[in-house]
């Protein structure tokens, strides 16, 4: 079987980001707070360990093979502060179990990560599936294992 790609790897992973938030947005919906703390704490560590591994393990092999530390992985960096910023802000509205403020934030968190996920997806993944080609043998589980949930 042929190794997926950067790509493909980190773009199922967004694609698990979402779902989380989807259950999230549910609970909160219908008033399930105990659903709604759980899938919050599922969605905010997925993501967590999602930026983690871009910061960690992706940004900086991209940066070590073309030299810019300023161009496309500043602007994610920027983003993912902006996103931990709306996740803390979202936990409190879920202990406070408000439901109106928690769908207000949750859109605006889904918005925001719909943009960032889409420059990912069509231009700075593939740049790094380009860039990085040599390296996928020793990426792919890095990004793996950063990626997998935290027992």
């Amino acid at each position: 079987m042929h190794d997926p790609t950067l790509t493909a790897i980190m773009t199922a992973d967004h694609r698990r980001c979402d779902e989380h938030l989807a259950a999230l947005e549910a609970a909160a919906q219908d008033g399930r707070w105990s659903e709604a703390t759980d899938a919050l704490d599922t969605f905010t560590a997925t993501v967590r360990a999602h930026l983690l591994a871009e910061e960690q393990v992706l940004f900086p092999a991209f940066e070590r093979a073309t030299g810019q530390r300023g161009g496309p992985t500043m602007v994610m960096r920027m983003e993912h502060d902006q996103m931990r910023g709306l996740l803390d802000t979202l936990a409190e509205a879920v202990r406070a179990k408000n439901s109106p403020r928690c769908l207000d934030l949750s859109d605006t968190l889904m918005v925001l990560i719909q943009q960032h996920n889409m420059k990912e997806e069509q231009v700075l993944y593939p740049m790094c599936d380009q860039v990085l080609a040599t390296e996928h043998g020793e990426l792919r589980p890095r990004l793996q294992s950063a990626l997998a949930p935290s027992a």
